[in-house]
């Protein structure tokens, strides 16, 4: 069985779909705090967009062909995404400040996720002219776009 970018792109969908349900907690628990589980939303809706974003990616995959990804590889990339999905948790939040803070070092966690799942894809310079590297950039260049809009909101 050959693995390609679909499938490193379905692991992220699950990942980001795990980040909503941290955020969609977060909202729960703290629903005493009307900012909190506003925010929740919020964040959660951005998450969509991220899922959204990776649905279309794969939906232009099929016209192009893709390399694909050498088993060992991909079992390291795999088991990467894996133990990151594990790690997650429900923070403790007490206030808007924290939450802002909490989902920006995550976002920074899986955008650095990506960029380590980039750097081990490239096994010499030709794969940096791939179909699969380019993706895996603008997947990367998306989470910065999120990181900045974070970064805006905690100051």
């Amino acid at each position: 069985m050959a693995y390609n970018i679909v499938d490193l792109i379905n692991k992220s969908i699950k990942l980001a779909t795990r980040r909503k349900k941290i955020y969609e907690d977060i909202g729960k628990e703290k629903c005493d705090i009307p900012s909190i589980e506003i925010m929740s939303k919020v964040l959660a809706k951005e998450i969509d967009k991220t899922i959204t974003y990776y649905e279309v990616l794969k939906s232009e995959i099929p016209i192009v062909e893709f390399d694909e990804i050498d088993f060992y590889i991909y079992d390291k990339m795999s088991f990467l995404i894996d133990e990151f999905n594990k790690k997650l948790y429900v923070a403790e939040i007490h206030n808007v400040k924290e939450y802002l803070r909490f989902s920006l070092d995550l976002e920074k966690d899986v955008q650095t996720l990506l960029i380590d799942l980039q750097g081990r894809f490239v096994k010499n310079s030709s794969d940096l002219k791939t179909k699969t590297y380019e993706i895996l950039t603008n997947m990367i260049k998306n989470k910065d776009i999120n990181i900045e809009v974070l970064k805006r909101l905690t100051k």
